[in-house]
């Protein structure tokens, strides 16, 4: 449920830690740019904070408002987001890949509940929302899968997954199953079937296999190459 609100504490942390010109943005724009995620997290459980996602209503915002905190500057433009560079201090994005009016549609999107806490400006004050397990989850450095109904890359929260437990979280067994069932139902049934007829497979779950690793590397080919833990199994290469 997302009904809950940040610590009053954790809030001031949160804008303490923030960049001058994004509370300004903020504030210029009440309730049009919204401030959700890892950022919150970071904040909250004292981790090394890397980067900012900032929300807003429509694609067009999000492009107008990384403009106008850009100042004239670069912006690098992806496939989600809008990327306002720093020559130190934390990146800036702009996600435009996903849109929402209201801040509870927003946390609804992400798939982990320590993930679910966000704020915002509105009228003449700072607010803020998270979702009802959010303390105790991340208390717990625990990762509740919340099956969100959005458009996101098959094997995104499978990776994410990786990208938490290096860190030292843990998954209960019916949320990991959850996360296998959503990368599952991204696999492409006609690739699964070429590699099959090709003969370039043994059986039918090397083929599997090698059609999920695909779905991996789409969602981010450059996760952490150089980490022991993501480098193949099996390579001629190895150095014995």
């Amino acid at each position: 449920m997302i009904e809950s609100h940040l610590n009053r504490h954790d809030l001031q942390w949160c804008l303490r830690r923030a960049p001058k010109q994004v509370l300004e943005l903020m504030k210029a724009h009440p309730a049009q740019v919204m401030c959700a995620g890892g950022y919150v997290r970071s904040c909250i459980s004292g981790e090394k904070i890397n980067d900012m996602d900032l929300f807003c209503p429509t694609p067009e915002l999000s492009l107008q408002f990384a403009t106008e905190l850009a100042k004239g500057g670069k912006i690098y433009t992806t496939g989600n987001a809008h990327t306002v560079p720093r020559k130190r201090g934390i990146t800036i994005q702009f996600i435009h890949r996903w849109s929402y009016d209201a801040v509870a549609d927003l946390l609804a999107s992400f798939d982990f509940t320590i993930a679910c806490g966000a704020f915002w400006y509105y009228g003449d004050s700072w607010r803020s929302l998270c979702h009802d397990r959010f303390y105790q989850d991340l208390a717990a450095r625990r990762l509740i899968y919340t099956s969100p109904k959005r458009n996101e890359d098959a094997g995104g929260s499978m990776l994410r997954v990786l990208k938490f437990y290096q860190r030292g979280y843990r998954i209960p067994l019916d949320s990991m199953g959850a996360v296998i069932a959503r990368l599952n139902e991204g696999v492409d049934k006609d690739r699964l079937n070429g590699l099959l007829c090709s003969g370039s497979v043994e059986n039918r779950e090397q083929a599997y296999a090698r059609v999920v690793t695909g779905l991996l590397r789409e969602v981010d080919p450059a996760i952490d190459p150089t980490h022991i833990a993501h480098l193949p199994s099996e390579d001629e290469n190895d150095i014995a």
